[in-house]
Parts: structure tokens; sequence; C-alpha cells
């Protein structure tokens, strides 16, 4: 039986002799293979050795490690005095007292490397943890993109309903009773008001809630409150607004309006 641990002795073959095989080793301190594969293994976990190519080397904690073991070697007082002695049993104690000392190191390095499993275990824990949490960040990365997506559809849907309103508002009494703006500017052109009703515009049409005017769609409303201005002195077209101008303009063009006696405008079939 060797005096020395395994684990110490494969510290030193390691020192002396770097990158040796598994099987090198076992054939070294007269172990099985496995044996001395269980031994370097430890020692990997735990970082005093690693593997060079097909082999192990010894690791500079490795070294610290055996630095310390070697200097912790003691001799009891009564063996060392049976040494200077000479007596015969003096080699024997020596040997036993250092297979004592040498068995606690052995169980103290032992325990140190067998702590490295645990390590690992706590160690793979955590990361699959980590990828656990990962992979529900992740989750909820998409969920967020896809609230986020319906939430603009929501918002653009919320534009739509708002713009169609305000092209069918109501507004209060007018001068001659009740009335009502089918659309938000009551004289547009027909490119326009085709962009802004759609398929509402035919209804309108039909409905006689707006008319056409040459290349102009108008609310019926604003036009009847129009026509009531006429005649329209030719000095106080400027005091039309714009929308009315606009009109006006229009009607001369379709016929609907002529210039009397280039002093005012009258309707034709007034």
């Amino acid at each position: 039986m060797q005096a020395r641990s395994y684990t110490l002795r494969v510290l030193e073959i390691l020192n002396n002799t770097p990158s040796l095989s598994s099987r090198e080793i076992a054939e070294i301190l007269g172990i099985d293979f496995s044996r001395a594969k269980e031994i370097l293994e430890r020692l990997r976990y735990s970082g005093y050795v690693e593997k060079a190519g097909r082999g192990y080397i010894i690791t500079t904690r490795g070294r610290s490690l055996l630095a310390e073991l070697t200097k912790q070697k003691t001799i009891s007082p009564q063996n060392t005095v049976q040494e200077k002695q000479g007596g015969p049993a003096s080699e024997e104690a020596v040997s036993s007292d250092k297979s004592v000392g040498e068995k606690r190191q052995e169980g103290k390095t032992e325990g140190q490397i067998q702590q490295a499993p645990e390590t690992l275990d706590h160690v793979s824990l955590l990361v699959k943890q980590l990828e656990e949490f990962s992979k529900r960040l992740r989750e909820l990365e998409v969920k967020i993109k896809d609230l986020d997506a319906r939430l603009t559809s929501l918002e653009n849907f919320a534009k739509e309903v708002v713009k169609h309103h305000d092209m069918v508002q109501h507004t209060g009494s007018q001068s001659s009773g009740e009335g009502q703006y089918v659309i938000e500017t009551p004289v547009m052109n027909m490119n326009e008001a085709q962009s802004r009703l759609g398929s509402l515009l035919d209804k309108y049409l039909l409905e006689g809630r707006l008319i056409r005017i040459g290349t102009l769609i108008v609310d019926h409303v604003f036009y009847e409150e129009f026509k009531k201005k006429f005649p329209i002195k030719a000095s106080e077209v400027s005091k039309l607004s714009n929308l009315e101008k606009t009109l006006l303009n229009e009607m001369r063009n379709e016929m609907l309006v002529i210039l009397y006696a280039g002093k005012e405008y009258r309707l034709v079939n007034a």
C-alpha cells in the first residue's frame, strides 16, 4: 500500500512529468484505470489539473496545493528522539507518523475536491434557471409586440370613426329653420369628396343631401342659404367667403348665374 495518498502522488507525478494520460498514471500508481480517471477528474473539477491534448498537466493552483501538502509533513518528537538514538523502531515510527499525517491531509484534500461536484451542480441549476428566465422574457416580448400591433390597429380604427363622424356632423338651426351639413366642408371638389366619402357620396347625391355643380360637390343646406343672397351686387362679391366665391364662379361656368348689366349677379331660374 502506498504511504502517500493517490491525490498527492498524482500531483507529484504531473509536476515532474506533464501531459501523462490517465492510463499512464494508473500504471505508475499500480491502480485501476477507472480509479485513476476518477482522481484526475476530481482534480480537474477543482482546478488543480487540466487537460492538455490526451493527457493532463498540473495547474498553478495545483502546484500551490502540492507545496502546501509538502510543507505540512510532520514528524512527532518521540520518533525524532528514537531516530537520533538509532533504535530499530525508528524508521517504522517515522513511517507510521508520516502515514497518519498524510491520511489526515488526504482526507482534507479529498473533502476539498468532493466539494467541486456540488459547486458544479449549483452552477448548472443557476444556468438552467437563467435559460428558463430568458425563454419567458422572449415570450413576453412577443406578446408585447402583438399587443402593440393591436393597439395601433385600434387607434387607426378610432381615427377613421372620428373622421367619419366629422364628415357627417349636425349643425344648429339655420336662418330658414332646422338644417344640417352632411360634410365637414360644405364645398369641395369632386376628387376630394370621393376620397373622403367613398361609397357614401353616391348615396348622399341620390338623397339630395349633396348637390353636384360642375366639378364641385356642395352641401344642399349651404347651397340653399347661398341662393338666398341673390341678387349679389358685383361690388359686394369681395365680401363673400372663399367657399362662396368658389361656388359663385362654378355656378357662372354652369350658366346657373349671370352678371346682369355688369352690376349684379342673378340666378338664371330665379
